[in-house]
C-alpha cells in the first residue's frame, strides 16, 4: 500500500474510497454528445466541446456518426443545421479553431455549443485535487480514435514556485491505482509502462514548450552514462507529449504528459532485498545549498531520507532505511577539500566525467539558473562495482531567456549576453584553464555546435513543437483561456511572438558563447571563428613577441608556448 502512503487514511478506507471514486464519480468534462461511440469533451466555463481526431484530416474532412446521451434532455439537436438522424456526419475543411455549431432544446431553452477538433490527445481529470494525494478518475482519449475511461488514479498538485496559493493552471502529479488501491501500470502515448506521471503545466513559460524543448535537447545531445552497455535502456531525462486537458470539467489549456525520473528511468541496479546489499543509488536536489554545490561538507545521518539538500529516492527510504549516504559524502568530501590539482587526479573516479561535460554546456546555453545546483538527480549505476555519480535533468521551465523573478520574464540573467556562473563546484572546475577537463568541454562544445546546437537545429526544434500546437487550434485555445492570468503576471499571451523572441534569444546566446566562456582555443581574435583572420592575428602576436602574454593555450596543457602555435597550425590546415 505504499502508493497510497499520501492519502492519511486507514487501508479500509482508502479502498472504500477508491471503490466510491470509480462508481460515482462525476464525469464533467464529458458531453452528451457522442462522436463514434466516444463523448464529446466539454468546457463548463465556456461552450466548447472539444474532440480528438488523426492530424491529416487537418485541411480535410472527418465523418463520425453523432449521438447524444437519450438521458441528458437534449431535444431537436442539430450540427451545423442539420439534424442528427443517425446517419453518419461529415465535417469539412477542419481547421485549428474552426468551430462546428451544435445546437439543442433542453428544458424549452436553447443550448449553443461550439465543437472543435485537435489532433493533440485530451485528457480528462475528475478528482477534488489539492496538495495532498486525492482519489480520481483520468480519460484519455488520442487522435486514433482510442479512449481509455474511468483510469483510477491518485492526483495531486506538485511544483514549488509554481505551488504557491493563489496559482490557477497548476502542475500535476499521478499515481495510477487499481480497486484494491495498489499500483496500476499503464503505457501512454508510446513512452514506458508505469503508474506515475507528471504533468507540466509550463505556468510561468510564456511559449509553454521551454520545458519540453530543452528535456528533448539534453536527451538527444547529452552522451550516454558510463553504465549504458550494461543498461542500454537508461534515459537522463524525461520523455513527455504534448495534449490538451480538462480539470473538473474546466478547459486548462496545454500541458506536456512526462514520465518520472526514478529507478526505471535510470536504470540503477535494484536493491538486493535478501541480502540488504545497496546497489544502484539516487539522490534528488530539493533545494539550493553550499553542501549541494560540493564546497561544504556535514556528516550524514543513515536514518533520515535526506542528506542536507539530497533526499533518497532509491531504494526508497518507507521501504529501505536506514538508507546509505556515503557515497554521496565521499564525493561532496572530495569537492570540497581539494584543489585543481586533485580534481585533475581524480574526478574521474567519482564522476561520469562526459555527462558532467555535456550537462555543463546545456547550463550555459540555457541559462538554467534553477538546474545548476537543484533539480539535479544524481545516481550510482552500482556502489559495488563504481561508485562514479551521473546525472539527470528535471524541471528546465526557468531557461532558454526566461526570467520568473522579473515581472515581464525579462531581463537580468535572462539577457543573451548574462555570464552565467555555475555555482556548483563540480561545473565551476571546468571554466579554469589549468583544469584538464577545460579544453575538452570547448571542444566537445564546437562539436556540438555543428549538429544538435546549430542555429538552425535549435530553430527547428522550437518551431516544430510551437507549429503543431498551433496548427491543431491549441495555442489559440490556450491564450484565450490563460491571457492576462495572475499566474503570467497579467500579461498578454501570445506564444507567436514568443517563439520569436526565443529564437533570436538562442542566436545571440550562441554568439556570446562563442565569443567568450566556450571560445575555441583557435579562434584568436575572438570573432566566434576560425579563419584566415585568426592566422594574421597570431603570426603577428608571433613577430612582435607579445604571444606568449595572449590567452593562446591552444593545447590546454596549461601554459602558453610554442606549442600552441603547433597545435593551431595543426588544427588549422588538418579541418
Amino acid at each position: 500500500m505504499k502508493f497510497l502512503r499520501d492519502i492519511r487514511l486507514a487501508p479500509f478506507f482508502k479502498h472504500m474510497l477508491l471503490l466510491v471514486v470509480m462508481l460515482v464519480c462525476p464525469f464533467r468534462g464529458l458531453s452528451q454528445l457522442y462522436l463514434n461511440g466516444k463523448s464529446v469533451f466539454a468546457d463548463s466555463v465556456s461552450n466548447m466541446l472539444l474532440y480528438s481526431i488523426p492530424k491529416e484530416c487537418f485541411g480535410g474532412s472527418f465523418t463520425a456518426v453523432v449521438q447524444a446521451d437519450t438521458t441528458c434532455g437534449w431535444h431537436n439537436i442539430t450540427v451545423n443545421g442539420v439534424p442528427l438522424t443517425g446517419n453518419p456526419v461529415t465535417f469539412a475543411n477542419i481547421g485549428a479553431g474552426k468551430a462546428f455549431m451544435v445546437r439543442a432544446i433542453k428544458d424549452r431553452k436553447p443550448i449553443v455549443k461550439r465543437l472543435m477538433f485537435t489532433y493533440l490527445p485530451i485528457m480528462s481529470i475528475e478528482c477534488n485535487v489539492g496538495y495532498d494525494f486525492s482519489g480520481g478518475n483520468i480519460t484519455l482519449m488520442t487522435p486514433d480514435g482510442n479512449v481509455d475511461e474511468a483510469m483510477t488514479a491518485l492526483v495531486k498538485w506538485r511544483g514549488g514556485y509554481t505551488n504557491r496559493e493563489g496559482r490557477h493552471k497548476r502542475n500535476y502529479s499521478i499515481k495510477f491505482v487499481d480497486a484494491n488501491g495498489e499500483k496500476q501500470n499503464r503505457r501512454l502515448l508510446g513512452m514506458r509502462r508505469d503508474n506515475h506521471w507528471k504533468l507540466d503545466a509550463a505556468q510561468v513559460d510564456l511559449s509553454r514548450v521551454r520545458n519540453r524543448v530543452a528535456t528533448d535537447l539534453w536527451l538527444d545531445m547529452a552522451r550516454p552514462p558510463y553504465y549504458y552497455e550494461q543498461a542500454p535502456d537508461v534515459l537522463t531525462g524525461a520523455r513527455g507529449e504534448m495534449l490538451e486537458v480538462f480539470v473538473d470539467g474546466k478547459y486548462m489549456g496545454i500541458y506536456s504528459l512526462s514520465e518520472c525520473i526514478d529507478r526505471k528511468q535510470l536504470q540503477v541496479k535494484k536493491y538486493d532485498e535478501q541480502t540488504g546489499t545497496f546497489h544502484g543509488m539516487i539522490w534528488n536536489v530539493v533545494s539550493w545549498s553550499k553542501m549541494a554545490e560540493f564546497v561544504t561538507l556535514e556528516g550524514y545521518n543513515n536514518n533520515s531520507p535526506n542528506y542536507h539538500s539530497f533526499m533518497i529516492e532509491y531504494p526508497e527510504f518507507e521501504d529501505v532505511h536506514p538508507t546509505n549516504h556515503v557515497d554521496l559524502y565521499n564525493t561532496i568530501r572530495f569537492m570540497a577539500y581539494g584543489n585543481v590539482n586533485t580534481y585533475n587526479e581524480h574526478v574521474h573516479e567519482y564522476f561520469d566525467m562526459p555527462v558532467i561535460i555535456d550537462y555543463a554546456i546545456f547550463l550555459q546555453l540555457l541559462i538554467a539558473v534553477d538546474n545548476g545546483v537543484n533539480n539535479i538527480y544524481w545516481a550510482i549505476y552500482d556502489r559495488e562495482v563504481d561508485k562514479r555519480l551521473t546525472l539527470a535533468v528535471w524541471d528546465l521551465d526557468w531557461s532558454l531567456g526566461t526570467n520568473r523573478d522579473s515581472p515581464d520574464f525579462r531581463g537580468g540573467r535572462a539577457e543573451p549576453n548574462y555570464d552565467f556562473r555555475y555555482s556548483s563546484l563540480e561545473f565551476r572546475r571546468l571554466t579554469e584553464p589549468k583544469c584538464i577537463y577545460h579544453n575538452a568541454m570547448i571542444n566537445r562544445y564546437w562539436e556540438l555546435r555543428k549538429t544538435w546546437l546549430s542555429e538552425e537545429s535549435l530553430a527547428n526544434r522550437v518551431n516544430r513543437i510551437i507549429d503543431n500546437l498551433i496548427g491543431c487550434g491549441a495555442v489559440a485555445r490556450e491564450e484565450a483561456r490563460w491571457s492576462g492570468d495572475s499566474d503570467i503576471n497579467g500579461l498578454k499571451l501570445d506564444i507567436n511572438a514568443e517563439r520569436l523572441y526565443l529564437i533570436d534569444w538562442i542566436k545571440k546566446r550562441l554568439a556570446h558563447l562563442d565569443r567568450t566562456l566556450m571560445r575555441h582555443p583557435c579562434d584568436v581574435n575572438c570573432d566566434g571563428f576560425v579563419t584566415c583572420a585568426d592566422v594574421t592575428m597570431l603570426n603577428s602576436f608571433f613577430m612582435d613577441g607579445s604571444w606568449a602574454d595572449y590567452p593562446l593555450d591552444i593545447n590546454g596543457d596549461g601554459y602558453v608556448t610554442s606549442a600552441d602555435i603547433t597545435a593551431f597550425y595543426d588544427y588549422y590546415f588538418s579541418r
